[in-house]
């Protein structure tokens, strides 16, 4: 049985977006897949057991149903006090041992296995002494890594991991690359990868459609109160631009930003109105200023959905910016469309014959204890 570990030098770098829709395209070539989380970071329960709300949402996608505390055994502590529960219960003397027999009732039967990192490899996971190298090596894994482009790419961190991990090392897909670089990446980057023993499997473009959120969800996201259009909440909300301008500069930028939110302070009845003008998904009032009853009426008759924020205007154009990039992929819609993509971009081909090929390799020697 073979096994791919999916891991990143950063986290949100887009493990899960690769993991599902990997799985999927494997699946479209005939193959059994199966899936896990080991080290999750967002607890969910399901069927009254402890999981991984994004491991749990990519089973499903992937058609698996295997207990929440299989798919995922151990959580990452979000404090110090989670650290030491985590001591005191004996968690890092049997996660290992938990871990491996997931991964076998898991991986039964499957023709590969595909098993989602956490946070940055190879450190995450380290306080219970299931990091991700150890993981590779227990398990008996390649690793596949998928590095966010307009983040930066790790080189120094690539090429260590490439030395520590040797023939355990598929090789990369680069993710949330925009297309002003495309050209670079195939003339420039790529082969200096390359030249180094990185092989680069896949370049998956900017695809604005991914970041996009409904706005209901936005306004949980923001702690705002939905005080108009809740009817029309369901609207994906594609990037956001703030009314701080003139009014005719503003409509000037509007007609480039059709499925943005607005932001825009409370008191700026003119802006208000201009955006109601051009049917904007949503508008998110800033100062914890109420609209006027006229805002409201029209909001609604336009199905546009007001949002009030208690923040000023830079604060919740922050926050806004945080979520939209690091929102996680769990609309049907989204997976779909990350799917579509995946299958642009994916050298399918080429990462099973890297698998088969380093499979009859020597492994790299076991990390001492």
């Amino acid at each position: 049985m073979a096994g791919i570990y999916i891991a990143s030098t950063a986290p949100r770098a887009g493990k899960s977006l690769l993991s599902f829709s990997l799985g999927i395209l494997l699946q479209q070539a005939g193959m059994s897949v199966g899936y896990m989380k080991p080290l999750g970071r967002t607890p969910q329960k399901h069927d009254e057991l402890l999981g991984d709300a994004d491991a749990l949402v990519i089973q499903e996608v992937l058609g698996q149903n295997m207990p929440a505390d299989a798919l995922t055994p151990l959580m990452l502590p979000r404090n110090l006090h989670g650290l030491a529960m985590a001591g005191e219960t004996g968690q890092s003397d049997g996660t290992l041992t938990r871990i491996r027999e997931a991964y076998a009732k898991i991986s039964e039967g499957k023709d590969l296995t595909l098993i989602s990192g956490t946070a940055a490899f190879p450190a995450a996971g380290r306080f219970a002494n299931v990091d991700g190298l150890r993981l590779v090596r227990t398990l008996g894994l390649k690793v596949l890594f998928i590095e966010r482009y307009t983040d930066g790419i790790n080189f120094d961190g690539l090429l260590l991991l490439k030395d520590l991990l040797g023939s355990d090392l598929l090789g990369l897909v680069l993710n949330d690359v925009p297309e002003e670089e495309m050209r670079d990446v195939y003339k420039v980057l790529i082969p200096w990868l390359e030249t180094r023993g990185i092989a680069v499997h896949g370049v998956m473009g900017h695809e604005p459609g991914l970041t996009a959120i409904r706005a209901n969800d936005l306004a949980h996201s923001l702690n705002g109160h939905i005080v108009a259009g809740s009817a029309h909440a369901s609207r994906m909300v594609n990037g956001f631009l703030i009314g701080a301008m003139q009014v005719g500069n503003f409509m000037l930028h509007l007609r480039n930003h059709k499925d943005c939110a607005v932001i825009v302070g409370g008191d700026r009845l003119d802006l208000q109105l201009a955006a109601l003008y051009a049917k904007i998904p949503c508008i998110i009032l800033t100062g914890n200023i109420a609209p006027s009853e006229m805002i409201r009426a029209k909001a609604e008759d336009r199905g546009v959905t007001l949002l009030m924020v208690k923040e000023d205007t830079y604060t919740a154009a922050q926050a806004l910016s945080r979520i939209l990039r690091f929102k996680k992929l769990r609309d049907l819609a989204q997976i779909r469309l990350a799917v579509e993509l995946a299958k642009k971009s994916l050298k399918l081909e080429g990462i099973l014959q890297a698998l088969g090929e380093q499979s009859r390799q020597e492994p790299a020697p076991p990390i001492p204890e």
